[in-house]
């Protein structure tokens, strides 16, 4: 090891919440039934824990910690909604949850365990990646033998392959049909800080050998800070590379799904499993020339309305992403839908989150659209943002384009 230990957005200023407490039982047996530690610091209304962060200038606000029943939106999730609709430069992220398991046997990990408030529609739902760590030699069966006894999964090491979604990561889809998480980032055998009160024993999952100070963990709850750091640096970016003095959380989303990498999986691209993929800073602050990469804060649209521009495509068999992503109006499904439409050169239609180009059946339960072309063909492609059904406009929204433009 050379140089410091340093994680994402390092310099960055840092509010601290503690949501979990140390409970100090009058009856022992209630420490027997519900533990030492509870999550009893979290506020009836998760908006006073986001405003006080966001009065001391915290614009993000990362979360690991979560539960109740798989899919559903709850009022927590409400409570998120609401403030980032009101204020909507406060970006919130929220671990996915680690209760991915293989209860059918089939050595695939089942859909449906996502929790709230991981299940809101304008966080981030963050959900774990494998690290390259190929020194480490635990594998999914030999750690958690009821969750996953069948093979592939059960030899499976949890750390050899970065393009592998870990099988722990929880999964979507939200009981409304919406696609968790949003993203995933590396979750296992990650290196972190170590707390100097916990036993002189406990190293997590491995011990960092040239200090005490740092340790090997894993889960969604270390992908999520992680993720949380990755938003930083891309806020940093479109302040002072950009101009943009308050990006949205909308944008922010946007530029993560913009650069996001489709790992390897049942679907192999945008599904319930990794989201719409793993986070890459590189391909949206520095991408390979001749790519570049366009931020759009949109206006607020009601129903009817559309907001059209056209990108230019200067050279073709390059791939062309185009996300769009808004802060809906609190509710437990999409309140206000807008739709992503792209028409190519050579009147091509793409529609956001559908498999295949041509198809019109448009997304009406996500607030995040991706239309993806693996090679676009020179020439002007028109993108539009339509108003689809607006109840509760207007709705703002922020589009990332990706390309050879």
């Amino acid at each position: 090891m050379t140089g410091p230990v340093r994680g994402l957005s390092y310099q960055a200023r840092l509010v601290f919440q503690a949501i979990e407490q140390e409970m100090k039982w009058k009856n022992p047996a209630d420490q027997t039934r519900y533990g030492r530690f509870l999550l009893s610091g979290i506020p009836t209304d998760l908006g006073d824990l986001f405003a006080d962060a966001y009065a001391k200038g915290a614009r993000i606000h990362s979360n690991s910690w979560g539960g109740g029943n798989p899919g559903e939106y709850d009022e927590q999730c409400r409570q998120l909604d609401n403030f980032v609709w009101k204020k909507p430069d406060f970006c919130i992220l929220f671990a996915a949850g680690n209760d991915g398991t293989d209860a059918n046997r089939d050595g695939v990990v089942d859909l449906g365990s996502v929790t709230a408030p991981g299940t809101a529609k304008n966080c981030i739902t963050v959900g774990a990646s494998e690290n390259n760590r190929p020194e480490f030699s635990m594998a999914y069966g030999e750690s958690w033998p009821n969750d996953y006894p069948a093979e592939p999964l059960k030899s499976d090491k949890v750390a050899d392959n970065p393009d592998d979604i870990a099988a722990f990561s929880s999964r979507g889809p939200t009981a409304d049909g919406r696609i968790k998480p949003d993203v995933v980032a590396p979750g296992t055998f990650i290196l972190s800080t170590r707390s100097r009160m916990i036993a002189e024993n406990n190293f997590g999952w491995a011990r960092f050998e040239p200090s005490k100070l740092y340790m090997y963990d894993g889960g969604t709850s270390m992908a999520t800070p992680l993720t949380a750091g990755a938003v930083g640096v891309v806020r940093e970016y479109l302040r002072t590379n950009r101009r943009t003095a308050s990006p949205s959380a909308a944008l922010l989303k946007a530029s993560l799904v913009a650069s996001a990498v489709f790992l390897r999986g049942p679907g192999s691209s945008f599904d319930s499993h990794q989201g719409y993929g793993r986070v890459n800073l590189d391909a949206i602050l520095a991408p390979q020339m001749p790519l570049r990469v366009e931020f759009v804060e949109g206006p607020g649209l009601q129903t009817g309305q559309m907001d059209e521009r056209t990108v230019t495509v200067t050279s073709g068999a390059a791939p062309l992403r185009i996300v769009l992503a808004y802060s809906d109006f609190p509710g437990p499904a999409l309140v206000n839908n807008l739709n992503l439409v792209v028409r190519a050169p050579d009147g091509t239609v793409f529609v956001g989150n559908s498999a295949q180009p041509g198809m019109t059946n448009f997304d009406s339960k996500n607030n995040l659209e991706l239309v993806h072309i693996p090679q676009a063909a020179a020439g002007d492609y028109r993108v539009q943002v339509i108003g689809s059904n607006v109840a509760s406009g207007p709705q703002p929204f922020a589009l990332v384009i990706r390309g050879v433009l």
